[in-house]
């Protein structure tokens, strides 16, 4: 590291009487700046007017003194593939070289544009971008071996556990604490960026740059690598030609939307006048689905109306800690400061968080059984209705988010992590898009998966396929009904407990840049056999409901106010809990951590049932007032298009990162919130092209259906999933 250090040393000496010295010659001065003497540099120019023209020679190499001599050949060894074995790298590094000493201006936007030893290394500020515009926009054609552009590429710096393991005691992490934090850590790596002649290819950087580093740090195991979707050009920002998919993609959104003005103009025009009203319209006019998306329920005030403020705030929490995520996956430059975050109580509003998703999980549930029990009770369930209406409710806007992730999401950014962004979340969905709108993905592909987020929607589907086996049962009101869904509940909870305990799973959730690609994710986070305890809760509690419909519980003020703070307690115990397994003086406990895994996420989801039950009875005061606004209603209705989208842009965003961030809660939160707005925007004018017009389209079938049969599927108008 003493090596390295000396180079950056003499690179940041140099590269100031570089720069001091190309400005003094850019403004024509005289005067040389006082870095160097005018025994040091000749600037002279040798001209020659043969036949009344004249010719400017081509300009002569700076004279240094003999330390900056020495510290320009230390940087041209440093940054000049001079010994590539392609013979156009390897000339076009020869003349990179001349362009120094000469202080040619590419040349010095060359050296500039690449990266030098970056200040906070024991911080965990790895990642070193370089200047990835000025390396891409670089071309000169004053060259003797033809044009030459600059090519951004970006090393990986891979140390060893035991150097890992002494960069952390500078942190005051101990070897006790090691088994704890070696997930934050275990797969970090270096960045370093390097702008180098676009004729030179991986074959040519990797093995100059895997030498040079593994001489200056000699002792230290490290391993140097480099893949060829991390050299960057101005020809690969701009991308290639659209595919025909892509063309096919394009041309059909852009005949949809204008279908879809058309049709709004038209409706605008015929609004006020009278007769039989058109389908065409109703389905598509973006006034109309405008007017949906605001309107007030014509039956007034329900019982359920709570629901629409737990649902969006849930939704508003998941993007929140999203953004957290995206702020510990992507480069900052004091990423060791998130262990220690993660010690504090604060932070358990993010690592404990993920209990939001329980919410939904509840939440549908309980519109699910109450759906199914309006339905029962008029009559036999046309079942090829309950299934197909909550399929086509659920995935043709789910599956129009997955085709832009295939084809069109490459288009909207770039820089030296785009492609590694791309790797993770646009392939997945190129290779395993059939098993996302299949609602399979978390049983046959759960890494890397496609549309991230979709982990959920294909549980809570696979979920409501399965939920007549607790239903049927419990609508008969028999003795069995109750039994089953004991039973069934137990069993589920069973489960959890036993794949938690042979895993040794820890009780904290892994917050880690692997955390999609560990087993903890992979086979126990997302798996639906693990996660059902709290939708079948939300059966029960949803049957519960509608079987007491119209009926008041009588409490006294003192048993409601001490319901509310056993409700606070349990939530705030399951959210909080998760803290004492990331104490350094916290020895695992292999039955602690399974129990606490296994009973957290109910504990939650009672919280829930009870602030729902306390709300339809006349005990929640001003927390029922405030849940039930109007405003949640109108951005309850856009809230799954906010759901479908917001990962994706999150992505784009860090993705398209020039510069490391810095991590910290009021960052983390400012940039949630400016997410929150966005998503509001996005997810109005995703809901008015896409998911109103399906939801009109499905409401008119049913009707068709309704005239035809006596069975009537109401279940299905129920169970409106976000």
């Amino acid at each position: 590291m003493r090596g390295c250090l000396r180079v950056s040393l003499l690179v940041f000496l140099t590269k100031s009487a570089i720069l001091a010295v190309y400005a003094n010659e850019q403004h024509g001065q005289d005067e040389v700046n006082e870095i160097f003497t005018a025994e040091d540099i000749d600037f002279s120019f040798t001209t020659e007017k043969p036949e009344e023209t004249t010719t400017i020679k081509k300009k002569e190499p700076v004279k240094l003194n003999l330390k900056q001599g020495l510290a320009m050949n230390q940087i041209l060894d440093t940054y000049s593939l001079t010994d590539a074995s392609n013979e156009l790298c390897r000339n076009h590094s020869i003349e990179f070289s001349m362009g120094m000493r000469r202080f040619e201006s590419w040349a010095l936007d060359m050296f500039d544009a690449s990266s030098k030893l970056q200040s906070g290394l024991l911080l965990s500020n790895l990642f070193e971008f370089g200047n990835y515009k000025q390396c891409i926009s670089i071309y000169t054609d004053d060259v003797e071996n033809g044009p030459l552009r600059g090519k951004h590429c970006t090393l990986k710096v891979f140390p060893d556990t035991r150097l890992l393991k002494k960069i952390l005691t500078f942190r005051n992490v101990s070897e006790k604490r090691w088994d704890k934090v070696k997930v934050f850590v275990e797969d970090a790596s270096m960045a370093w960026s390097i702008c180098v002649p676009d004729s030179c290819d991986v074959d040519d950087v990797l093995p100059h740059f895997r030498k040079l580093i593994r001489t200056l740090t000699e002792g230290l195991n490290l391993t140097v690598a480099l893949r060829q979707i991390n050299c960057l050009t101005a020809v690969d920002q701009a991308g290639a030609s659209f595919s025909g998919t892509e063309v096919a993609v394009i041309g059909s959104f852009l005949i949809y939307t204008l279908l879809i003005s058309v049709l709004t103009i038209l409706d605008f025009r015929s609004a006020d006048e009278k007769g039989e009203e058109n389908k065409l319209f109703k389905i598509f006019s973006a006034r109309r689905n405008t007017i949906n998306i605001f309107a007030k329920s014509s039956k007034g005030p329900s019982d359920l109306d709570c629901v629409h403020g737990i649902r969006f705030l849930s939704t508003c929490y998941v993007i929140i800690g999203h953004r957290y995520l995206m702020m510990m996956f992507f480069p900052v430059i004091n990423s060791l400061h998130i262990m220690e975050w993660i010690l504090y109580y604060r932070s358990t509003a993010i690592t404990g968080g993920t209990l939001c998703v329980d919410t939904f999980f509840v939440v549908s549930a309980i519109l699910v059984s109450i759906g199914y029990s309006k339905q029962a009770s008029k009559g036999p369930i046309n079942w090829f209705m309950f299934y197909f209406y909550r399929y086509m409710r659920i995935t043709p806007p789910l599956a129009i988010v997955v085709l832009w992730y295939s084809t069109l999401m490459q288009y909207f950014g770039s820089g030296p992590l785009w492609n590694d962004m791309l790797e993770v979340i646009q392939k997945p969905c190129q290779e395993y898009w059939l098993a996302t709108i299949m609602h399979v993905q978390n049983y046959v592909h759960p890494y890397p998966l496609c549309l991230t987020q979709a982990w959920y929607l294909t549980c809570d589907m696979q979920y409501y396929y399965f939920s007549p086996i607790v239903l049927i049962p419990l609508t008969g009101d028999s003795v069995y009904g109750y039994i089953n869904y004991i039973a069934v509940y137990l069993v589920s909870m069973g489960v959890t407990f036993y794949f938690a305990y042979i895993n040794k799973y820890n009780g904290g959730v892994p917050v880690t840049n692997q955390l999609f690609s560990t087993k903890y994710f992979q086979h126990f986070y997302i798996a639906p056999h693990v996660r059902s305890s709290t939708y079948i809760i939300g059966l029960g509690f949803g049957h519960f409901l509608y079987k007491t419909r119209g009926r008041t519980f009588k409490i006294s003020n003192g048993v409601a106010f001490i319901g509310w703070i056993i409700c606070i307690l349990t939530m705030l115990t399951s959210l909080m809990g998760c803290l004492i397994f990331f104490q350094e003086d916290h020895d695992y406990n292999r039955m602690e951590s399974t129990i606490f895994l296994t009973l957290s996420r109910s504990s939650w989801t009672m919280g829930i049932v009870w602030m729902i039950w306390a709300c339809v009875n006349g005990y929640g005061g001003p927390i029922n007032y405030v849940l039930s606004l109007h405003i949640f209603k109108v951005l309850g209705r856009i809230s799954y298009g906010m759901y479908l989208l917001h990962m994706g842009v999150q992505y784009m965003m860090s993705g398209a990162a020039k510069m490391p961030g810095y991590f910290s809660d009021f960052a983390s939160i400012y940039a949630g919130f400016s997410d929150l707005f966005l998503m509001v925007i996005m997810g109005y004018i995703f809901t008015i092209l896409f998911e109103a017009p399906l939801i009109q389209a499905l409401n008119i079938l049913i009707k068709s259906a309704e005239n035809k049969s006596e069975v009537h599927p109401q279940v299905t108008q129920v169970v409106k999933k976000f």
